[in-house]
């Protein structure tokens, strides 16, 4: 039944047809990244980047994780970080550095990354802990910078520089039932016709880490440094809709850089 707020509300709507408007907002939209290109190249830049070559070793997997597991008293890590193979990390004070420090303990070559950006620590009968090691692009939580340290939860988000994943905490463990002798009998057949006749299967350790190296220590003379996320100035009197363009601060940098790493 149409009524006088039915007519209201069409008449309200743009009438043009769906093609054509969605082509108008296409174009406005593409309006708008270049006036923001224009006076904040670099940033943008820095997400182009991050689409066309750091996406490369994390499109090896489809979800990144760090799970801190405690079993018999001993913490551990699990993580498909690096180079996207499944790893336990065992640390004997309980600490796991995370940067591009060749003895940090999770080796990320990342350039946004510094070479101690983070760390992430067990602490008994608290849990685990993220603690910003005084990096240069910071550490987020759920898009909320880490003040030097803050506690870790179920399926928190976690983004250090550019370096993205979830962290899951695994530490109760129980033993199930016995299977009926019908499905192990169903399950092993199954297996035993399809297993691959090539068993050549090797184990890899980890190939980063090596006992005699020392920690390297940061240098002002350093010849690779931390990329930090850039600002570009905005020119006084340009306008953008009739606006003036942001000025991005650090802490919407992030937030820009949280979305598109969630995308």
């Amino acid at each position: 039944m149409i009524d006088s707020q039915s007519l209201a509300k069409y008449s309200s709507h743009d009438v043009r047809p769906p093609r054509e408007a969605d082509l108008e907002q296409r174009l406005g939209l593409y309006r708008v990244f270049l006036k923001l290109y224009e006076h904040h190249p670099r940033l943008l830049d820095e997400i182009l980047e991050l689409e066309n070559s750091d996406g490369k070793w994390r499109s090896r997997a489809t979800v990144h994780y760090v799970q801190g597991v405690v079993q018999t008293q001993q913490p551990y890590l699990a993580t498909n970080l690096l180079k996207g193979k499944t790893q336990a990390l065992y640390q004997p004070e309980g600490i796991w550095v995370i940067g591009r420090d060749r003895k940090a303990t999770l080796l990320i070559q990342d350039k946004r990354l510094s070479r101690r950006h983070a760390a992430i620590q067990f602490v008994e009968n608290e849990g685990f802990y993220l603690i910003d090691l005084n990096s240069t692009n910071g550490s987020f939580i759920n898009g909320e910078a880490v003040r030097q340290c803050a506690p870790l939860k179920e399926g928190d988000q976690i983004r250090l520089g550019s370096l993205a994943f979830t962290f899951f905490i695994c530490e109760t463990s129980r033993m199930t039932e016995r299977l009926p002798m019908d499905v192990l009998e169903q399950v092993n057949t199954l297996r035993r016709a399809i297993a691959p006749t090539n068993q050549n299967l090797t184990n890899q350790g980890a190939e980063h880490t090596s006992a005699t190296t020392d920690w390297e220590i940061p240098s002002a003379m350093g010849t690779e440094e931390t990329s930090v996320f850039p600002v570009s100035p905005v020119p006084s009197g340009e306008h953008l809709s009739e606006a003036k363009i942001p000025e991005f601060s650090p802490a919407q940098q992030a937030k820009i850089l949280d979305r598109f790493l969630k995308r």
